[in-house]
C-alpha cells in the first residue's frame, strides 16, 4: 500500500506522523489483509486557519483508493489526537462495510448459480 501525507497551515512534526501511522495505517493495513498492494491511502491533517485559537481548530482527512472504488472519511474538532481516532474509527467502518458489501455480491452470485443448477437437473 503507497501511502502520502499531507499537511495544511501546520507542520507535520514526527509524533504526530507516528500517532497517524499508529491509529490509521497499521488499521486499515489489518482490515484489508493481502488486498492492500493497489491501495492509495492519502491522510491530510492540519488546522482550518492559523489566526484561530478555539473551538474546531483541527482537521483530518483519509482517503483510501481501492481500484475505481474510492474510501473516504474526514473530520474536525478541538483535539488533533481526537480527530485522528475518530477518522481512523470512520474509516474502519467504511472498509468492513465495502468489504461485506463485495462479499454479499459473491454470495448472491453463488446463490444464483446454485438454482440454475437445480433447475436445469
Amino acid at each position: 500500500m503507497r501511502i502520502i501525507y499531507k499537511s495544511k497551515q501546520t507542520k507535520l512534526t514526527p509524533a504526530i506522523k507516528t500517532y497517524l501511522q499508529d491509529k490509521i495505517v497499521k488499521a486499515t493495513n489489518k482490515l484489508l489483509g493481502k488486498d492492500n498492494e493497489s491501495a492509495l491511502l492519502e491522510i491530510e491533517f492540519g488546522r482550518t486557519t492559523k489566526h484561530h485559537r478555539k473551538g474546531r481548530i483541527w482537521w483530518a482527512e483519509a482517503n483510501l483508493a481501492l481500484g475505481k472504488h474510492m474510501i473516504r472519511a474526514e473530520e474536525s474538532g478541538e483535539n488533533p489526537h481526537e480527530v485522528i481516532d475518530i477518522v481512523a474509527s470512520e474509516l474502519s467502518r467504511e472498509i468492513k462495510s465495502f468489504k461485506e458489501k463485495s462479499q454479499t455480491k459473491n454470495l448472491q452470485g453463488a446463490r444464483r448459480v446454485k438454482r440454475a443448477l437445480k433447475e436445469r437437473f
